[in-house]
């Protein structure tokens, strides 16, 4: 009796995770809480936020639902409690829908190194090496 064993799926799943990161490694999704409330009007929702504090600063919010239903949403400032208002920019949302906050941490400043120090330092060590050798 010959047994094959074959890894290929565990392969193709890592090389999906790893695709993944590739395209977006810096952009965290995170689901932040559920649509509340729906305006009778659909222009704005009710945010019932998961956990304790505030959404997260300079994130992009959109919700998710079953049936490939989304919205954009941006947060209008107005809270009660753990839940926020926000602003139905484009698509739809029910009750119960997931809202998802997509963060992108700012880059560091590229620092910009003085190039002035290093030039002093080379001139210091020729003043020393001509001072070594008149010696």
């Amino acid at each position: 009796m010959l047994l094959l064993w074959s890894c290929s799926h565990e392969d193709s799943e890592k090389k999906k995770a790893e695709n993944n990161q590739e395209k977006n490694p810096l952009i965290h999704k995170r689901v932040v809480g559920r649509i509340a409330s729906v305006s009778s009007t659909g222009s704005f929702v009710l945010i019932q936020k998961y956990g304790t504090g505030s959404l997260p600063k300079e994130a992009v919010f959109q919700s998710q639902g079953n049936e490939g239903r989304q919205a954009s949403l941006r947060p209008s400032g107005e809270r009660v409690r753990d839940f926020f208002a926000a602003d139905l920019l484009s698509g739809s949302a029910k009750i119960g829908d997931a809202v998802l906050a997509y963060h992108t941490p700012k880059k560091p400043d590229p620092v910009i190194e003085d190039e002035a120090p290093e030039d002093a330092a080379e001139d210091t060590k020729v003043q020393e090496n001509s001072e070594n050798s008149d010696e």
